[in-house]
């Protein structure tokens, strides 16, 4: 499933920007909980150089899982040793 994903330039954060009232999170969340169902994602920003490497969330999440993979490995055969 292809995401959408926009990088953003540190210009276009505005502190100051309120979110209306009816985009509550903290109740769409406790919602979820009620009906069984618990998210947990973290989003990281990725540099502009990093993000144009990977096609979509998948691909990085695949890199990393490699990544993780590679130093449990690493880490089993420095054990043995």
């Amino acid at each position: 499933m292809p995401h959408n994903y926009q990088i953003l330039d540190d210009d276009d954060f505005d502190p100051q920007d309120d979110l209306r009232p009816e985009y509550d999170f903290a109740a769409l969340r406790a919602a979820d909980r009620a009906q069984g169902r618990e998210y947990r994602r973290q989003f990281v920003r990725l540099d502009p150089d990093v993000a144009a490497v990977f096609p979509d969330a998948e691909a990085v999440n695949a890199a990393l899982r490699e990544l993780i993979a590679a130093q449990h490995t690493e880490s089993a055969t420095e054990v043995r040793q």
